[in-house]
């Protein structure tokens, strides 16, 4: 099936007002190599599909509003999107939404609340967030210092290839913070960071980053 095709079918279930499929319309034309003169109608079904409660589209917005693609940035607006996909359980949007919530921005600063969308996330298999989760419970950021529990958290994003958290573990074994130390476990994971970082540097330079739609 060529491409005009797909898009054409897209076009008639979007126009019955399926939040889905305008939704899925709006990702396709976004990924075209012609997504920049699409611009203006993706952010239109976006809103669209946003509006009747699709949870994809709701985070998509947000992250549109966030980085300031197609329109200019706005923290408030990218907050209030990841809020609405967070309550219905969307991983990234919660993570998003804790990184707002940490950061103060487009919303009050709040580190307890923040812990907690970090949580939530990771427990649903975030890496970033579990990520997050271990450097709270590290640093006692809204929540009591617990290096048994930084250490937990740190491990779950280690194993999942989060570069900084296998630093962070490495750190923890070198030291015997939560967890008995160990320098052998600590070069393991200083090695698995440092080739991670390589790595990541490499992807970041052909693909960009990640989180638009």
């Amino acid at each position: 099936m060529t491409r005009r095709k797909t898009m054409e079918e897209f076009r008639e279930k979007a126009i019955g007002r399926n939040a889905q499929a305008q939704y899925e319309l709006a990702y396709f034309l976004a990924s075209g190599a012609d997504a920049a003169k699409h611009r203006n109608e993706c952010l239109d079904l976006l809103k669209r599909a946003s509006a009747k409660g699709n949870t994809l589209a709701q985070y998509a917005l947000g992250t549109w509003y966030a980085n300031g693609i197609g329109v200019r940035k706005n923290y408030k607006a990218a907050t209030s999107c990841f809020l609405c996909a967070a309550r219905k359980g969307h991983a990234e949007a919660q993570y998003d939404l804790a990184v707002s919530l940490e950061r103060g921005k487009g919303v009050s600063k709040d580190l307890k609340q923040a812990s907690k969308w970090y949580r939530k996330a990771a427990l649903i298999g975030d890496k970033d967030a579990a990520g997050a989760l271990g450097r709270c419970y590290f640093y006692g950021i809204g929540v009591n210092r617990d290096y048994k529990e930084a250490v937990l958290w740190y491990r779950k994003a280690a194993r999942a290839g989060r570069v900084d958290a296998q630093y962070a573990l490495g750190f923890c074994y070198e030291q015997g913070l939560g967890v008995k130390g160990n320098k052998g476990r600590a070069r393991f994971w200083y090695r698995k960071s440092r080739q991670g970082a390589h790595m990541l540097a490499t992807v970041r330079r052909t693909v960009g980053s990640r989180r638009t739609v």
